[in-house]
């Protein structure tokens, strides 16, 4: 029984009793730096069932707390929380609802935040999160310095005795510090207090936090050395990081300045040396142009740098400070012909999976217009992940944003509401493939937008061509900070031309023949191919999968020399950074040239990002528990483009929802 928990846990890093011990001594894999947190863990092990040292708290109006307090008759859960720490603030929905759960029961919740705020501050944040538990300051780190703790999201348990009962995470939510789970599975804080209301000892007292780790070293940073800031690290930083790491933009923190960088020293070698920031999952493939990946000579450096204590190295050396693009003006002071906002403030909830919501804004165009540039300005920086643009002519999106929209707000158990409709990562739902208007244009990708990216403009003096009475769509990729927030001008710029193109932008939808991912199966492979019927220059590339996404692959195979090419490979896919890839030299395809597009998903219990737990037989579809595998390829044409590869796809998601209708997802 003890061997069937410890595996069926492991993914979640987490371990009881003496395999606690055990793990943290010989684990490779822990996120947390074994010379700061492991040290923790044995001490805290052996502080189960005790009481810890007295303190006095003090709270932001001046009031003296005894912890632990001889008076104290109830439980107390204490949270450390830092609000310059992304995890740690999306964590905070679950703090308040297991503390509203436990009123009247006899727990209280006492949350510790470990950052320098002056009490206005602290009140504004404790509002702005909802906090209806009393709040301590804790800049210098002496209560967590008192109970051992290791960072944020940690939580404590003690019981009536002020006994330590548990220590560490609140939940499974997160696997590692870039990585959240589709679903929780074990609400660890929540088993633990119920177990010792009972009068019992928890199952598990102890589980490893993922969060930001306490600089408990008292070391002062060093000012010379071989590897320095000002010389060596800034520069890069600057030219792969500060676009999105700056104040109020999307990046949880700041990287402007060396006090920065030194406080997120051991994570930034930890994420680039993993290759998970910058977010740039491609694998192989050919060039890309937007490619904002580390080289590896750059990720040396970083990684050797924080090894030798990250000095700082001669002011004089730094490169000139970055100057960044203003926020909400149009590129070049240019004056786009048509404007798209969203036509009222969007509220997002603090808590759940990110949501993504598709505005569709009538055009209200009389004749074709002809698009040759289009940049997009997110209304709140913060919270806008990333945005795909397309135009609709069909006129089926507007009818489903009026069937489908929430606009006001209904329930507190669901906060995200105003125009637009929750599409989830595809459409949204399935249009009828009986297309009566505008037949022959139903509808293209117009681009895509991620933080930091320039507007989009078409190559070689080409244009999209936009048929009467259109829709633009904006689909926004939206992520939570934990807190409610705003998004009240998100806008669309759009320039057009006077006259028709030379040549024509046009997009292949590619898909594979897969209709259905069979339950346990964790490595389903399936393939689609298409052959273009003319001569056209590939320039961009976007990959799309779903949740259980494993593997993409996509290449182009001559129509002489049947030369197989590669042109993008994804060997890791990860859903939450799905991105348009710009070539950095467009490829001439002839006439009779094969596209192939190759997906792998993994629907096993051994994918934490598997919704389904135990899994299902998943199908083609337009849902966030659906799944698709497919790669558009974007080119340029010299004849006006006429394709079919939008209404022979959605006659694709017709027959895969009738195939679960007669298979079932059991």
């Amino acid at each position: 029984m003890l061997t069937q928990l410890s595996e069926s846990m492991n993914k979640k890093r987490f371990y009881a009793g003496l395999f606690t011990l055990i793990a943290a001594l010989i684990a490779s894999t822990t996120a947390w730096n074994p010379t700061r947190a492991d040290d923790n863990t044995i001490t805290l092990l052996q502080r189960l069932g005790k009481a810890p040292a007295k303190l006095q708290w003090d709270d932001p109006t001046g009031q003296k707390w005894d912890f632990p307090s001889e008076s104290n008759e109830q439980w107390t859960v204490v949270c450390f929380l830092n609000f310059a720490c992304p995890i740690s603030n999306r964590s905070v929905a679950s703090l308040n609802e297991l503390s509203n759960a436990y009123k009247g029961r006899d727990v209280r919740f006492l949350g510790v935040v470990c950052q320098s705020l002056s009490a206005d501050e602290l009140k504004a944040k404790k509002d702005a999160f909802r906090i209806e538990f009393p709040l301590f300051l804790d800049p210098d780190l002496n209560i967590a310095k008192q109970l051992v703790a290791s960072g944020t999201p940690q939580v404590f348990l003690f019981d009536r005795k002020q006994q330590l009962q548990y220590f560490g995470a609140i939940n499974d939510q997160y696997i590692d510090r870039t990585t959240r789970a589709i679903t929780v599975d074990h609400e660890f804080l929540k088993d633990a207090i119920e177990t010792s209301l009972d009068g019992n000892v928890p199952l598990l007292q102890h589980t490893d936090v993922v969060g930001c780790l306490f600089n408990l070293q008292s070391e002062i940073p060093k000012s010379i050395g071989a590897i320095t800031y000002h010389e060596h690290i800034e520069p890069i930083l600057q030219a792969k990081c500060q676009t999105c790491h700056h104040p109020n933009d999307v990046a949880p923190f700041s990287l402007l300045t060396y006090e920065d960088a030194i406080s997120w020293a051991d994570d930034i070698k930890e994420f680039v040396v993993g290759r998970k920031m910058p977010p740039w999952p491609l694998t192989g493939g050919v060039a890309m142009k937007n490619d904002i990946s580390l080289s590896a000579e750059q990720i040396t450096l970083i990684s050797d740098w924080v090894d030798a204590g990250a000095p700082k190295g001669d002011p004089s050396k730094a490169p000139p400070p970055k100057e960044f693009k203003p926020r909400d003006e149009w590129e070049n002071q240019s004056t786009p012909d048509m404007v798209f906002q969203i036509p009222a403030p969007f509220h997002l909830g603090p808590d759940g999976p990110d949501h993504y919501r598709t505005f569709v804004i009538p055009i209200g165009n009389k004749e074709p217009l002809y698009v040759n540039k289009v940049q997009f300005i997110p209304g709140n920086r913060k919270i806008v992940h990333h945005t795909l643009m397309f135009y609709d002519g069909t006129g089926m999106f507007l009818d489903a944003q009026k069937r489908l929209g929430k606009e006001k707000y209904l329930t507190s158990q669901d906060e995200d509401y105003g125009p637009g409709y929750e599409s989830g990562m595809g459409l949204g739902f399935i249009p009828s493939p009986n297309i009566t208007k505008n037949k022959d244009n139903p509808g293209k990708g117009l681009g895509g937008w991620v933080p930091g990216a320039d507007s989009m403009i078409d190559p070689d003096n080409s244009s999209h061509l936009i048929p009467p009475d259109s829709s633009i769509l904006l689909q926004v990729h939206y992520h939570r900070t934990g807190k409610r927030e705003i998004d009240e001008s998100t806008r669309l710029g759009v320039w057009l031309s006077k006259t028709p193109p030379a040549q024509h932008a046009n997009a292949f939808l590619v898909d594979t023949a897969m209709r259905m991912i069979p339950k346990g199966n964790g490595h389903f492979k399936s393939v689609g191919k298409r052959v273009i019927e003319d001569d056209v220059t590939l320039w961009l590339l976007f990959p799309h999968m779903h949740q259980i996404g494993k593997e993409f692959r996509a290449w182009y195979i001559d129509p002489d020399s049947k030369k197989k090419e590669l042109l993008v490979e994804l060997s890791h896919w990860d859903f939450n950074w799905q991105t348009l890839y710009l070539l950095k030299d467009p490829i001439r395809l002839k006439k009779g040239t094969t596209l192939v597009v190759e997906c792998i998903w993994d629907n096993s219990t051994s994918n934490p990002f598997n919704p389904n737990k135990p899994p299902k037989n998943v199908f083609l579809g337009e849902d966030a528990i659906d799944e698709m595998g497919f790669a558009i390829f974007g080119v340029v044409q010299d004849e006006l483009p006429k394709t079919t590869d939008y209404v022979r796809y959605l006659e694709k998601l017709i027959e895969a929802k009738a195939l679960q209708k007669l298979v079932g997802e059991k």
